[in-house]
């Protein structure tokens, strides 16, 4: 092989080398940061092939997508003072990039930069929130707020947060421990005042049931004794008119209801004359006694 030859293919293959090392592609979900000796020169947002100085600049890439953060988990005081642990994710993009190398030079320190700006927009809108509020299912709106606060921080990073979100809102374990015993105690103040109550309402009920059973039976009572009445009324009625009607027969069924009251008993004695009146029944009618 020639001098001229290999000259050749080494002229080619360093060309190569410096065309790999000037060119570079700017993907559409990225954007790139060019640095010339550790200074950033520029910024491309336009997705394509692009070219740099070979070895001497370099060429950083930035995500156009929007990304999540897990942010620290941290400690938190509502409307009431009492101390809340939260834990919240953050989800948010970068829109400038310039502001986003100015504030941070890495990720991490990026990264922290916006945990700390949402941490304070949580604290800040919980602090003017009661417990239930911030707890309660329906808290879109307090999301919103947060999300607007750190925001504009954010925006000094050259950043844009999209969406706040609360993962978790608890009490600490010591809270929690006096908050359920102070639930428990309300419980069972509640449980004896319902006792309270239906024990209440058993006596008045008693006591009305028992009321409206007298009153039954007064009134049970007074109907039959005017029933009685009535009965025993009709009943001398019946027996005037018949008695009425035959002397002898009143006579005689009036000797004989004495007889029954007078000798009912085995141990009755009366002490009376042969010829009195109470034995007229016992004497024959022509003047002799009745075997």
């Amino acid at each position: 092989m020639s001098k001229g030859m290999i000259g050749t293919i080494v002229s080619l293959f360093l060309a190569l080398v410096v065309v790999s090392q000037a060119a570079y592609v700017v993907d559409e979900r990225q954007q790139a940061l060019v640095f010339q000796l550790g200074q950033l020169k520029g910024v491309k947002a336009d997705a394509g092939l692009h070219f740099k100085i070979p070895f001497l600049q370099q060429v950083e890439m930035l995500e156009k997508r929007i990304m999540s953060m897990d942010n620290t988990p941290f400690e938190a005081y509502e409307v009431d003072q009492r101390r809340l642990l939260v834990d919240s994710f953050t989800r948010f993009r970068i829109v400038d990039p310039l502001k986003r190398f100015q504030a941070a030079r890495d990720d991490r320190i990026a990264d922290s930069l916006l945990s700390n700006a949402v941490n304070s927009a949580v604290k800040e809108v919980i602090a003017k929130e009661s417990m239930q509020a911030v707890v309660s299912g329906q808290r879109a709106e307090l999301m919103e707020r947060i999300r607007l606060i750190a925001d504009e921080k954010a925006q000094e990073y050259g950043m844009e947060v999209v969406d706040v979100r609360l993962k978790r809102v608890d009490l600490p374990p010591d809270n929690s421990q006096a908050i359920f015993q102070r639930m428990q105690s309300e419980r069972q103040r509640e449980a004896a005042e319902e006792r309270a109550v239906g024990q209440r309402d058993n006596i008045k009920i008693k006591a009305d049931a028992d009321r409206q059973v007298a009153v039954l039976a007064a009134n049970g009572e007074k109907k039959a004794q005017i029933i009685r009445g009535e009965a025993d009324g009709a009943a001398t009625k019946i027996f005037a008119d018949a008695f009425g009607r035959d002397i002898e027969f009143f006579e005689f069924y009036r000797t004989m209801q004495a007889y029954r009251l007078s000798l009912g008993k085995d141990d009755t004695r009366l002490v009376l004359s042969p010829d009195s009146d109470f034995f007229k029944l016992f004497v024959n009618s022509d003047g002799g006694k009745n075997e």
